[in-house]
């Protein structure tokens, strides 16, 4: 059993620094693809068996070897509970990126820290250019800040870790690329509309600017998640496509952030999505029920092709999904 330690114990000093994407111009000119890939479901609504559920969103990713934690979930222990359900080992994690600031998806890092203790492998965390921007939600007191990140990042320093925030896509293992901010062509406005962000003097809606995903390049294609989709899912697949590398999207997952959206937006996402031509669809946390059946039949997908991401869950390179039994 592993004994947590507290986050001092860890202590050293922090170094915070900005990457700008360093994507090649040609696409195809990559450092490496992925060979061996598996994503495991460690966050997520959906849960059976021993494992919990929460609104919230955390996967492993095992690309060649190498491991990445993709988000943190929302309840301190859900993850490591979890992990230690599923069997799955948090000590092989070297790299954590966080697919934006929302609480739902951060909560989980320091106690993930706490757990691993010594055990730990865990150096840097990934976070897209906007991630520690001040916060406001009208309805608190007007000065209180609602990014909690923020004040966590004096923890993180604390803890060790190099923080890198990143402009662009960048390749941060082999094959495994992070996004950066997304561009929007596309007006897919997938955000919670109560919170609020400065913008040239003036609070708007935050418009979650630091919103990345994560894809791995495989030979297959494109296996990409994303934690909240607050950019838009089809801004994202042609960001992945454009920027990193113009293969096929072979595998989807992660939150969508459609659980609330009108007939028309799922009408039009799915368009979107069977032109881009989507193989493997695992999506849970914000997605929905409802739209993820929707987009299964507006997709062509079947139920081993498209289930809904529940805890456990996971994608295999060559296989495809292994859904748990409460998503088939």
């Amino acid at each position: 059993m592993i004994i947590p330690l507290t986050i001092a114990s860890i202590a050293t000093v922090l170094t915070a620094i900005s990457i700008p994407g360093h994507a090649e111009e040609d696409h195809n000119k990559r450092t490496g693809v992925a060979q061996n890939v598996t994503v495991t479901i460690l966050s997520s609504n959906l849960a059976n068996g021993n494992s919990v559920g929460e609104w919230g969103l955390s996967a492993l990713v095992q690309a060649d070897g190498a491991c990445v934690l993709f988000d943190a979930g929302r309840h301190p222990e859900t993850v490591i509970h979890n992990a230690e359900v599923l069997g799955a080992d948090l000590s092989c994690i070297t790299d954590l990126v966080l697919s934006h600031h929302h609480f739902d998806h951060t909560t989980g890092v320091l106690p993930i820290l706490e757990a691993l203790g010594n055990h730990s492998s865990i150096e840097r965390i990934h976070v897209a250019r906007g991630f520690f921007r001040p916060r406001r939600v009208p309805s608190r007191s007007g000065t209180e800040e609602a990014n909690q990140m923020i004040q966590e990042r004096q923890s993180l320093e604390n803890a060790g870790l190099e923080v890198i925030i990143h402009d662009g896509p960048s390749e941060i293992l082999q094959g495994v690329w992070i996004t950066g901010p997304v561009p929007r062509p596309h007006s897919e406005e997938n955000y919670p509309v109560q919170v609020r962000i400065k913008e040239s003097g003036t609070w708007v809606a935050d418009w979650v600017p630091e919103s990345q995903g994560l894809t791995i390049v495989t030979e297959e294609g494109h296996i990409v998640l994303l934690g909240c989709g607050h950019s838009g899912v089809v801004n994202m697949l042609t960001h992945v496509q454009s920027a990193i590398s113009d293969h096929p999207i072979h595998a989807l997952m992660g939150g969508l952030h459609l659980f609330n959206a009108t007939d028309q937006t799922l009408g039009w996402t799915t368009d979107r999505l069977r032109e881009i031509g989507v193989k493997h669809l695992m999506a849970g946390h914000c997605t929905g029920i409802e739209p993820l059946f929707r987009l299964r039949t507006g997709l062509n997908l079947t139920r081993q092709t498209a289930v809904v991401g529940a805890v456990g869950s996971q994608f295999v390179l060559g296989e495809g999904i292994r859904a748990t039994a409460i998503a088939m």
